[in-house]
């Protein structure tokens, strides 16, 4: 038995090692053309790398158990302390910039969504990223306010905290019966209450562990909800972009009433507003289809185009006085300075619970997706429920000013990525941005036309609309899931955001249900009768064991990363390994399914592992080969009827 020894000091490790895969690599090469089985070969081990770097060996202290604690749930004193200036500074600094212009316009966008002043959206984002960075496990995502949940705060204000009438002059005037909550309540009041409870339902949430609750949002019913929600959010900001004033409604058909409302305003409309969201419109969206692409040649980041249209609203506003010469509705005012900090309302709380719940269910789903998605990328690991307690506490503390929830954002975690992030230091340069803006500059940019800030929400709802591309693929894979986005999407426009994620939620849960109800039946016999004593060293068989669907997509992937090995980077996992993925029992699967076992080949390909996939039922097969994207990337040779053909072609390769 050939072995490795971690007692060893790094550099005699590092000889043995060295000497023991020479050894591993003469052997192979005389007799490889003899393949024996395991049990004739009197080798019952061969050598394996030790999966601990010498790097880790040397700086490995033991640490106190008070001290692994703190480090699991403030994660900042662990990468901290041990962060690579050199390498990972430069990224940050750039990243932090980049993400803080971004911050600006579109936290004053977002927040006219939210039916709260501007500037409290940049106080948004800045409490709550800047939290975050103490608490969070995921390095490239950026915290701070986003379009879905800043919708879904608007509608909970719009129906429980109305702004008071017109004719309301005084207090004794105002009806309380008029309102749901008792009495007036002042937006920015009851969007505080509403964070610290949605911050609470978030740490209670991991305090019970129930991050898992998130597997049942599937790419689909996410897909179609965000969908659905971009239609409100698109016309909530119509009404900046004619310039024209219209009633909010809410419940079913708000949508609808909302339209004819603007069709009946249509001969009330400034043209000044429509020229002027006309130009910021196609500005920013030939500006990411065009100058983008050309850009990113050079440089991985992208010129600021919703900051350089803030800028030239700003100064045409101040040359032609756009607010009193043509009545274009402006930001107006933005005061200097931070507010100061007061405990939250909690009389009312109870009356928001109904809006809290799916209101910090969504945030942290967007936390989740973006995470997991860069950590993926980047070969780290977020912790489910350490991001419940970091989004949770976050938006508990940022309670205290006048804020509102964030989760976050697609399009600033995109850009951050691009732009070189490492680690959630970035957020220091982005906040010391924002810092900057609120301290110093938010004055200058009291002219800017509010119909800028509506072509900024606009333009960035484009990327959400073409999800409507998805619909052709989910109906070749899965009609369930092709069915699930068309519910999340038209239950979202037809009720509002909150009732429809209730709705598509349990949608998706009932169709668990159908696809157990009507399972495929097939006289298709697998033949495996072999021993598995005579399986060759090196050949893992894996086996899993039901419908492979977005309930349990999550398990499987984590049980293939374990098969197929994690090591420290900069290490490699031993040639040669294989793993046959027994896949007689998966009798169906969803476009999660099908893209989970895209990825875990992609992934074994990386590690230089072979991985092949047996026993597939055809239907499974047929859905496979229909999706392009997995057809493109894993070969047709990779699939086998029968783990004893897989083994019979290994022989055979091996012993030519």
């Amino acid at each position: 038995m050939i072995g490795c020894s971690c007692s060893n000091t790094p550099t005699k490790k590092r000889r043995i090692i060295n000497d023991h895969l020479g050894h591993v690599e003469k052997y192979y090469h005389s007799n490889r053309h003899r393949i024996l089985p395991i049990h004739s070969t009197g080798m019952r081990e061969v050598y394996r790398p030790c999966t601990t770097s010498d790097k880790e060996i040397i700086q490995k202290k033991p640490t106190s158990l008070i001290r692994q604690k703190l480090q699991q749930y403030i994660p900042i004193l662990e990468w901290l302390p041990n962060y690579k200036w050199k390498e990972h500074f430069h990224g940050d600094v750039i990243a932090g910039l980049t993400v803080g212009i971004m911050h600006v316009p579109q936290g004053m966008a977002y927040a006219s969504l939210a039916g709260v002043p501007p500037v409290y959206g940049m106080y948004s984002s800045f409490f709550a990223s800047s939290i975050y960075m103490f608490f969070g496990t995921a390095r490239h995502i950026s915290i701070g306010v986003f379009a879905v949940a800043s919708m879904m705060v608007g509608a909970a204000r719009l129906r429980l905290a109305p702004d008071l009438p017109l004719s309301a002059s005084n207090a004794s005037s105002v009806n309380p019966a008029d309102y749901p909550l008792g009495e007036p309540i002042d937006p920015l009041i009851f969007t505080s209450a509403l964070t610290l409870l949605v911050g609470v339902v978030q740490v209670i949430m991991g305090v019970l562990r129930l991050g898992f609750l998130t597997t049942y949002l599937s790419d689909p019913l996410v897909s179609g909800f965000t969908t659905g929600a971009a239609v409100h959010v698109f016309t909530s900001q119509l009404n900046k972009v004619l310039g024209v004033k219209l009633p909010r409604h809410e419940g079913i058909g708000m949508i609808v009433r909302m339209y004819r409302d603007m069709i009946l305003s249509l001969g009330s409309v400034n043209f000044i507003a429509l020229g002027i969201s006309i130009f910021g419109i196609l500005f920013l969206d030939l500006g990411r289809t065009f100058i983008n692409p050309m850009v990113n040649k050079f440089s991985p980041i992208p010129p600021p185009l919703e900051l350089i249209l803030v800028i030239f609203g700003v100064i045409i506003s101040q040359i032609f006085n756009l607010h009193d010469s043509y009545d274009i509705k402006t930001v107006y005012n933005i005061p200097r300075g931070f507010p100061s900090p007061s405990i939250p309302r909690l009389d009312f709380l109870p009356a928001l619970i109904s809006d809290a719940v799916p209101i910090a269910v969504v945030c942290y789903m967007f936390v989740m997706s973006m995470g997991k998605l860069f950590a993926k990328k980047h070969k780290y690991k977020t912790d489910a429920t350490q991001e419940l307690y970091a989004i949770g506490i976050a938006s508990a503390l940022s309670s205290f000013f006048p804020v509102y929830p964030v989760g976050a954002s697609l399009s600033r975690s995109s850009v951050c990525e691009m732009s070189g992030a490492n680690t959630q230091l970035y957020t220091v340069f982005s906040s010391l941005l924002l810092l900057t803006v609120i301290l110093l500059l938010g004055p200058f940019l009291e002219p800017l036309p509010m119909c800028i800030l509506a072509c900024i929400v606009i333009v960035s709802l484009k990327s959400l609309f073409m999800q409507v591309k998805e619909l052709p693929r989910l109906y070749k894979i899965s009609k369930y899931d092709c069915a699930i986005w068309l519910v999340a999407c038209l239950s979202t426009v037809l009720t509002d955001v909150t009732t429809g994620l209730v709705v598509s939620l349990v949608f998706a849960l009932f169709t668990l249900v159908l696809r157990q109800q009507w399972p495929t039946f097939s006289n298709e016999v697998l033949h495996d009768e072999t021993p598995r004593q005579h399986i060759p060293e090196g050949v893992k068989i894996v086996r899993f064991g039901g419908a492979l669907h977005f309930a349990n997509v999550t398990l499987f992937l984590d049980k293939m990363s374990e098969s197929i090995g994690r090591v420290p980077e900069g290490e490699s996992l031993i040639e040669g390994r294989t793993i046959i993925l027994d896949g007689s029992p998966i009798t169906n699967v969803d476009t999660m399914g099908v893209d989970a076992l895209r990825d875990v080949f992609n992934d074994s390909k990386k590690s230089g592992v072979q991985l092949f996939y047996c026993g597939l039922p055809e239907d499974v097969l047929s859905v496979l080969r229909m999706d392009e994207n997995f057809s493109s990337l894993v070969p047709s040779s990779t699939f086998f009827s029968s783990i004893d053909q897989c083994l019979l072609s290994l022989f055979q390769q091996q012993s030519v």
